[in-house]
């Protein structure tokens, strides 16, 4: 969905699910929010404000409510001056399975968080959980395809729900190179450290190391 705004400005929008939301903003529209991504900091009280005025004005065009919920946010600057969003409602995470494991999962998750993909030098930590095991696989195939070559670890519950938790040292800037964010459309984006608090207690080990390696021949 190609959003025009006010003065010509246009912001591109793709609802990928009801918990995750991809927004694409020109050069333009960063000046109209006064966003700058490559000193985004959600500590910020300009950073919080221009997050916010971008998903009032998602939830105008396309639906998509992110107050009241706890949010994880993914800022890929580009080339161009613009940027992509990766927006996912954290506290629809196992809302199937009740109250008690809701709150168990979201209780260290006290604010929005953002990544900030623009530095070459750190490793990248990103979990996943899917609702069944052929979604895990295939993003275990797709990831081996792609030569993925970092760590990998994957689990399973008795529910059924599995996880999928990846790591390597990002050197990429853009997110034109970013090999990740098709992940998204087989599970839902979640907090690595808290993901593992939940399954020592609830879930069982598939691959403690080189999951993409192991499962992406099945």
């Amino acid at each position: 969905m190609l959003i025009q705004q006010k003065g010509g400005l246009f912001m591109e929008l793709i609802r990928i699910s009801a918990s995750k939301l991809k927004i694409m903003l020109t050069g333009e529209d960063m000046e109209k929010y006064a966003l700058d991504a490559r000193t985004a900091d959600y500590d910020d009280t300009a950073t919080r404000r221009a997050f916010w005025s971008i998903l009032d004005d998602a939830k105008n065009q396309t639906g998509f409510n992110a107050a009241g919920d706890r949010v994880f946010i993914q800022l890929y600057p580009s080339k161009q001056g613009g940027c992509e969003m990766f927006v996912t409602k954290m506290n629809l995470l196992c809302a199937e399975e009740g109250e008690k494991k809701t709150s168990l999962l979201n209780g260290r998750i006290t604010k929005t968080v953002l990544e900030r993909i623009d530095d070459g030098g750190r490793e990248r930590v990103n979990a996943y959980v899917f609702d069944e095991l052929s979604a895990l696989l295939a993003v275990c195939r797709r990831l081996r395809d792609l030569g993925w070559h970092g760590k990998s670890e994957a689990y399973r519950e008795t529910g059924g729900k599995c996880y999928l938790i990846v790591s390597e040292r990002q050197m990429k800037t853009y997110a034109a190179l970013d090999r990740l964010s098709f992940i998204t459309e087989y599970g839902t984006l979640t907090c690595a450290d808290t993901l593992r608090l939940y399954i020592r207690e609830h879930g069982t080990c598939i691959c403690e190391k080189e999951a993409v390696e192991t499962l992406g021949v099945l």
